[in-house]
């Protein structure tokens, strides 16, 4: 129970006709191998089961998870200049598929690759917003992870108080990170880091292999992914997690986030219902910013299966307002010290 040290998040707030939204999830700080039923009973569709255990044979969980598992897409990365390139194993689509795996081997995210690249903008992140929005849309991603091999020259670094110089070549990529809802930029990071030795990699070298990483620049490649990673995972941390409503059966509302997003039975997320009349648009006409939300009540976790969940909203009679495309958020965010303490 509570005085076990259970882990509660909670966000409050209030709808536009004052009923109170709540997010709220409770983790259990530790597991219990044997128990015995005392007693089953039935409300509804509902199956309640009362356990009993003894408190002395609690073993601690290893690994509390504090955090529902976002859902990303990566695209292949843009390479401002190939013939830099032509002795790595086709950077363009290996490296963002290392970052995915980097990122979904976190434990923090669920990952997909896209085929579609997005063309960087003269300053470096897409201009495109409605590019961003399909592939979010295509891959069911709540973030879009894009990104660009700027340089990989080679120079001479000098050595020995400048007496000579050793060989060495340079990578810098950047990483930028859009919102798929809006295909709004939330971040932009430049990773960079040499390496000092042989500068060719080899095309015979499988990116992320331990040859790969065993030459100089293919260690420097890894390195600056390394760092990408981090700087993203720190990005996106503290925004709240997100999934969509696919189906609505009277009282029961369907979402395409299930076990494999964290999500568990008792769990509470707010429902938000977008108006597409109230679209806001800044200097660009053509360009929506987003589209005004309201949130229309709170969706309680009653069953889930890997990729999806049911749950049932409250109050009752605003599952009549809920359809599919409307959007589920739990809008608890960790705070510096949690995040820090996670990773």
């Amino acid at each position: 129970g509570l005085r076990s040290a259970a882990r509660v998040d909670v966000a409050a707030g209030a709808s536009t006709r004052g009923n109170i939204l709540e997010s709220s999830r409770i983790q259990p700080a530790a597991e219990f191998d044997r128990y015995s039923i005392v007693r089953e009973w039935q409300t509804g569709q509902l199956l309640h089961v009362r356990v009993q255990v003894e408190e002395e044979e609690a073993r601690p969980r290893g690994n509390l998870n504090l955090a529902y598992r976002k859902k990303i897409v990566v695209t292949p990365f843009h390479v401002r200049s190939s013939p830099q390139l032509d002795d790595v194993d086709n950077i363009a689509t290996r490296l963002p598929q290392e970052l995915l795996r980097r990122l979904s081997g976190s434990g923090k995210f669920l990952g997909k690759d896209s085929p579609y690249v997005i063309a960087p903008g003269a300053s470096g992140p897409a201009t495109d917003l409605a590019a961003v929005r399909r592939i979010a849309t295509m891959h069911d991603a709540q973030f879009v992870i894009a990104g660009e091999i700027v340089d990989a020259s080679k120079f001479g670094k000098p050595a020995y108080y400048g007496l000579i110089k050793k060989d060495a070549r340079r990578i810098e990529i950047a990483f930028y990170v859009y919102d798929g809802l809006s295909g709004a930029l939330i971040a932009r990071r430049t990773a960079v880091a040499e390496g000092v030795g042989e500068q060719r990699v080899g095309r015979d070298k499988p990116f992320g292999s331990a040859s790969f990483a065993a030459t100089p620049f293919g260690g420097a490649i890894l390195r600056a992914l390394d760092e990408g990673v981090d700087q993203i995972a720190q990005d996106l941390a503290p925004l709240p997690f997100m999934a969509k409503v696919v189906q609505v059966q009277g009282e029961r509302v369907f979402i395409d986030a299930g076990s494999t997003s964290s999500v568990a039975p008792g769990d509470q997320l707010v429902v938000y219902r977008a108006d597409p009349r109230q679209q806001v648009y800044g200097s660009d006409p053509l360009a929506p910013l987003g589209t005004v939300e309201a949130p229309v009540g709170t969706l309680s976790i009653v069953q889930v299966q890997p990729g999806f969940a049911i749950g049932k909203i409250d109050p009752p009679a605003s599952a009549k307002q809920v359809s599919a495309g409307d959007l589920v958020r739990f809008d608890v965010a960790l705070a510096p010290a949690e995040k820090d303490a996670d990773r």
